[in-house]
């Protein structure tokens, strides 16, 4: 065995000697690290889409945005959802036989009393439909201060109702709608 390994070339001597290199793009290699650069080198680029900037701005805090993304995505374990699980589930805030998202935010009574009162007068004529409301609070018609009062908002009464529906799934009591307004009030 010994004889084979001295059978295998030595390396070049004169070569040198070898460094570390951190690719930053096609061809462009540098001797330091940029996380951003390999970021954007592992990850897959998608378009932007028009909802991104009512979950990801500045001011919003980051575990209301993150169940404000599952929510605008469909991706919270709703009724409908965990139906294809084999789990049949009502809604735990009104009584209805379905639990889509759309009922959830903001076809439910309960969850529709939690908005429009959260919201107040800042939009006008609110809607339980969840599509109309995505595209009224997109709408660029506000102040700057009122749409991210808005945004915040939306995301708080998600996050809060989702909260409630998985506190009364679990059996871990529950808040009225005017309880739940005043603690979504003190977050915001």
């Amino acid at each position: 065995m010994i004889a084979r390994i001295h059978d295998v070339p030595a390396a070049v001597v004169d070569a040198e000697r070898d460094k570390l290199l951190w690719r930053h793009g096609e061809n462009d290699y540098k001797a330091w690290l940029s996380t951003s650069r390999t970021w954007d080198q592992v990850r897959e680029r998608s378009p932007t889409v028009a909802w991104s900037e009512l979950v990801w701005f500045p001011q919003a805090i980051p575990r209301f945005s993150f169940i404000a993304w599952l929510a605008v995505r469909n991706r919270l374990s709703t009724g409908d959802c965990t139906q294809a699980w084999g789990e049949h589930q009502y809604c735990r805030l009104c009584g209805e036989p379905q639990e889509p998202r759309d009922h959830i935010f903001f076809g439910c009574a309960y969850t529709y009393t939690v908005w429009t009162e959260t919201i107040g007068s800042l939009l006008p004529r609110p809607t339980p439909d969840w599509n109309i409301t995505i595209t009224m609070l997109l709408s660029t018609r506000r102040t700057a201060t009122v749409t991210c009062f808005l945004r915040l908002s939306f995301q708080a009464v998600i996050h809060s109702v989702w909260c409630e529906r998985n506190r009364r799934k679990h059996n871990n009591g529950f808040h009225t709608a005017p309880e739940l307004i005043k603690k979504i009030d003190k977050i915001i």
